[in-house]
Order: structure tokens, then sequence, then C-alpha cells
């Protein structure tokens, strides 16, 4: 293993332990802002550096959006303000380890993202290992026991959660339709406008609450900074860096350590997982792994697979547009 690969892999490690301690960091904060006030505190932070950073690399004049302001506004809605508000909006209802577990599901949602698009089913090992992986999901929420499930429900969290990885999968497959712009300048300019609409819902839906004060967003602060910067600039960087050079394939199955960091960081603050928190976590990871074992496999069959790996493959051209 030579240097940059070495170094692509301390950097995919750092990224799943960023936005695995991500989870536990942002449920701390809630008890001063709610889960949409801090979504709207931490992506302001992030547009700036974003914004810096491209004027730096590409000129102040990229800062300009151009004529398709409408169709990136779109876009960065569904992703940033679509994703990340759902996604805390779960966080407030479910432990952080079962809203990790949730997100590693992304490169799975992706296949069946593309499926609905390209009208072209994938693998049935597909479907089979996507089963067993919600099983495994059903077993954390039960303590080991799926079935609680079908009489406790799954709880608002899991499902809000869901939700916001689907956007999510919707943002990132949508690069393709931005071929004109460098990664840089669409993540900037999407995660700016996406910004823009998260301010926007977080107002109306948090009109009858009270004012956040300054003492309120100061007692957190640390939280926001760690939210903006670690999870969420620097943790892009590092992907796209992996992703270039350990390939999509390769970079894809650090996401499973995400709920692994997440799992360990709960056990370090004295949540000690069960049993059958442990068998469900594992039954997971190991299903999803599958998935991805049955896509690279198929990939090289069907160049329809390919274009699952959008996710995954749009940062590997951002970072070769910021290097």
């Amino acid at each position: 293993m030579n240097r940059t690969t070495s170094l692509a892999a301390v950097g995919s490690l750092a990224t799943a332990l960023a936005w695995g301690g991500m989870f536990t960091i942002a449920k701390t904060a809630f008890s001063h802002l709610g889960p949409f006030q801090l979504t709207a505190a931490r992506f302001i932070v992030a547009t700036i550096v974003f914004m810096v950073i491209l004027a730096l690399k590409e000129g102040p004049r990229a800062l300009v959006p151009g004529r398709r302001v409408g169709a990136l506004w779109l876009v960065g809605t569904i992703g940033f303000a679509g994703f990340n508000m759902l996604m805390y909006a779960g966080l407030a209802y479910s432990a952080p380890q079962t809203i990790s577990l949730v997100m590693a599901t992304l490169p799975m949602v992706t296949l069946f993202v593309m499926w609905a698009r390209t009208r072209k089913r994938p693998a049935g090992l597909v479907f089979f290992f996507s089963a067993i992986a919600l099983v495994g999901v059903a077993m954390v929420l039960g303590n080991g026991n799926p079935a609680a499930v079908l009489q406790g429900g799954l709880g608002q969290g899991v499902p809000l959660t869901f939700a916001g990885v689907v956007a999510w999968v919707l943002y990132t497959t949508r690069r393709g339709a931005f071929a004109e712009l460098s990664l840089l300048r669409f993540t900037t300019h999407t995660c700016l406008l996406g910004t823009v609409s998260i301010i926007a819902l977080t107002t109306v839906l948090t009109w009858n609450e009270p004012l956040i004060s300054v003492g309120d967003v100061g007692a957190v602060i640390w939280q926001i900074l760690y939210m903006a910067l670690p999870a969420t600039v620097l943790a892009v960087l590092a992907w796209n860096q992996a992703v270039a050079v350990l390939g999509a394939a390769n970079g894809v199955l650090f996401i499973n350590l995400v709920p692994i960091t997440a799992f360990t960081i709960e056990a370090i603050h004295g949540h000690q997982p069960t049993g059958g928190e442990v068998a469900g976590v594992t039954l997971t990871l190991a299903a999803l792994l599958a998935v991805n074992l049955v896509a690279r496999r198929k990939a090289k069959a069907t160049p329809w697979v390919e274009a699952t790996q959008t996710l995954i493959d749009a940062p590997r051209e951002h970072k070769a547009t910021a290097s």
C-alpha cells in the first residue's frame, strides 16, 4: 500500500468517525436548539466555508449561479434541506446509533432509485439482502426481536430519517444534469440555495416557538462548529480524496463504519448495547456489504449498475476539479 492509498484510507476512516460522531453530538444540542434550528446554524457556517473555498479555487465569478439558478435551488432544497431536516427531525425521536444504522442504507437506496429511473431491475440477490438488512434494523429497534416492530411500530425517527436518505440519493443522482459545473461549484451553489430553503422552512415550522437567543447559540457553538466543519466540509473533502484513490466499489464500504462509530461512542457514554442490538447491527452491516458485492459483480456484466454508483462517483469528480 503506497502513501497515497494509505492517506486515502485514513481519510475514509476520519470521515466515518466524523459522521458517526455527528449524531451523538447533534443530540446534545437539542436542549438549546431544535432540530430545524440546528440544521440552519450548521449549514449557514458550512455554506460560508464552501463559498470561500470555491472563490479561492475557481475565482469570485464562480460564486454566480448563472441562468439555472431555479434548477439548482430545487435540487439543493431536496438534498440539503430535505435530507438534513428530516434526519435531524428523526434524531429527535430515535437514538443516535439507530439513525446512523438507517444512514448506512444509503448505497442500497441508490440502487432502487436508479431502478425507478432507468426501469432496469437490480439483481435478485439485491432484494434478498436488502430484506435481510431491514430485518437487522428491526432487530435493533426490537432489542433482538424484529417482530416487536410489528407491535410497537418503527416510531417516527426511522421513517423520517429514511425519507431523508431518499432525498439525499435523489440529490446526488441529479449531478449529471449539471455537467457544465464542476462538482465543487455544483456543491457550493446547491448548498447555498438549499440553506436558503432551510432558513425559510425553519422560520415557518417554528413560528410559534420562542425565538432563539444568542445565549442558546453560544451554549452549543462547539456542536455547530463540529457539524459544519469536521462533519461537513472536512468530511466531504476526505471522502472525495478516498473515492478518487480507492475507487467507488471500495470507498462505499467505509459507509458501514458510520453506525459502528456511533454505537461505539454511545457505549463510551454509558449505553451498553444488548445482545439483540449487536446481532441486529451485525446482520444489517453484513447484508449491506453483500448488496455492495452483488452490485459490484453485476457491474462487470451490466454498465447500468455503474450508474448506481453516482452517489460515490460524483465526489470523485469533485476531487479532480478541486485539486
